[in-house]
């Protein structure tokens, strides 16, 4: 806790941005750019794609109003292959995933929503080096590709249940790569990815990059906007109401009992709410503030967001078996709000 009140006393003058990384770190630490890697990014054409769950019209509609930083175009995901894109005059925008297990058995699934571009020199340097007839030719292929593409920007997702366990191999069916690939597209696999809160991802991402600047995922801090919700609802969305217990694979509805104790140390206004409901507030630019969560591997991201700016009013990162929200991370929201 003392870590955090200092934090939000040395960032209380300061522009601070959160759950989003605009930087080439693999990390997403807050490294700065190479000399010049912007400036390639903005010529280029960014090609979105994402998932099949609302319309084409739907994402062009909040691009136009919010994406400025390059042109754009929006790809469905079953029209989709990066093959068509790496001639150089493109970037790429889309869903990604890697799962990894550890010497000791243990699986970590990242998932994010990730921005990057082509070093078409170094590409084309390993383009050169392969044999067009060797069988492992077209993994080979992929794996060039991928060693030279550098991030951007990029948002961790995350994972609902149902995804993290068909990740795991603990779901009914044993899943493949590729099928795990193609769900993040076609079902609703992430508790933070609505229209409206992409809307305001892709808002802050181009607010950012606009300003030449660059930021990571582990600094927090507390903006002085937060005390305008000593006025204004804090608005929470539904999924937090579930608990999650990453020893069983298996998550519940907290009960009344557990959410007055998971919020008995916030002293201001809040409300519970549904996903398309939330969307629907953003998506119409309503001057509102709601809570935004992530947990990925046992980290948590915590951000209040401002609906109509994307802009956030708080932040907190969290690491080692964070898989909840706890009654800790209201209060602390508090505290920052109450300074």
């Amino acid at each position: 806790m003392k870590r955090i009140l200092l934090i939000v006393m040395l960032a209380l003058s300061i522009q601070n941005y959160a759950q989003v990384a605009v930087t080439a770190s693999d990390r997403g630490s807050n490294d700065a750019f190479e000399k010049g890697e912007l400036e390639k990014f903005k010529a280029t054409t960014t090609v979105f794609v994402l998932p099949q769950l609302n319309k084409k019209e739907d994402y062009e509609k909040i691009l136009k109003e919010v994406w400025t930083v390059t042109p754009y175009k929006v790809v469905e995901y079953k029209d989709f292959n990066i093959m068509d894109y790496v001639d150089g005059k493109y970037s790429i925008a889309k869903f990604m995933g890697d799962i990894t297990t550890s010497s000791k058995g243990t699986v970590y699934i990242h998932t994010n929503f990730a921005i990057r571009i082509l070093d078409k020199e170094k590409f084309d340097k390993g383009v050169a080096k392969l044999k067009s007839d060797d069988k492992k030719y077209d993994r080979k292929l992929n794996e060039v590709l991928n060693e030279n593409l550098i991030y951007i920007a990029r948002a961790p997702l995350s994972a609902n249940n149902k995804f993290l366990n068909d990740a795991m191999g603990t779901g009914k069916v044993k899943k493949t790569l590729s099928e795990l690939y193609e769900q993040m597209y076609t079902e609703q696999s992430f508790t933070n990815t609505n229209l409206g809160m992409l809307k305001n991802y892709f808002q802050q991402i181009n607010k950012i990059i606009s300003k030449g600047e660059h930021c990571g995922l582990y600094d927090d801090f507390a903006a002085p906007e937060v005390k305008n919700l000593k006025e204004n609802t804090l608005y929470i969305p539904e999924a937090y109401m579930m608990e999650y217990s990453p020893w069983k694979g298996t998550e519940k509805l907290r009960d009344e009992k557990d959410l007055k104790k998971l919020l008995e140390d916030y002293k201001y206004k809040y409300q519970f709410i549904r996903d398309e409901d939330l969307e629907k507030k953003i998506l119409n630019n309503e001057d509102i503030y709601y809570l935004r969560y992530v947990s990925m591997n046992g980290n948590k991201y915590i951000q209040v967001v401002n609906a109509k700016t994307g802009d956030a009013a708080y932040y907190f990162y969290g690491a080692g078996f964070a898989y909840n929200l706890k009654d800790d991370d209201f209060k602390n929201i508090s505290k920052a709000i109450s300074k």
